[in-house]
């Protein structure tokens, strides 16, 4: 028989390299299961978190994107929001292009109903305007148009 460094037999049992037993394996997977369990539900939250934030930056690209057409044209642009939905159109109402948002993301208004019509301006400017984007957990951001400048930005709603 041969003895390693540290001191260990070299030669093993035929059962001592057999691997892993049944109740092994099943002690594994029971574990596993169970942290998974856990880990699931913050995942989806995280998830749909992401999903609403990308819907909001999405949609102020949009809006950035209007002025700036309006601005290049030099014709008035409106964005037409409403609730799983957005329009580019023309001055005078025309549907130029259509953005739907996610199924979980919806447009809301604290003030007023929708839909809501935005309009940028060849000077730049805009009507000033607030709005949430949010998602079917209540979760929202808040999404601002400057008047003066006419840009939009997206920030997150403060629960007070």
């Amino acid at each position: 028989m041969r003895i390693s460094p540290l001191g260990e037999s070299l030669s093993r049992s035929r059962r001592d390299s057999n691997g892993f037993t049944l109740l092994e394996l099943l002690v594994v997977l029971i574990l596993l299961a169970a942290s998974a369990a856990v880990v699931m539900p913050s995942l989806t939250r995280g998830m749909q978190g992401i999903e609403l934030e990308a819907s909001a930056r999405d949609l102020v690209t949009r809006l950035k994107q209007a002025r700036s057409q309006s601005i290049s044209t030099q014709k008035t642009v409106r964005m037409i929001l409403r609730e799983r939905d957005y329009v580019l159109a023309s001055e005078y109402g025309e549907e130029l292009k259509k953005y739907s948002l996610p199924s979980e993301i919806s447009i809301e208004l604290d003030k007023g109903e929708l839909p809501l019509t935005l309009s940028f301006y060849p000077n730049g400017r805009s009507h000033s305007s607030e709005f949430e984007v949010k998602n079917s957990e209540g979760r929202a951001l808040s999404v601002t148009v400057d008047p003066v400048t006419g840009l939009a930005s997206v920030t997150k709603k403060q629960d007070l």
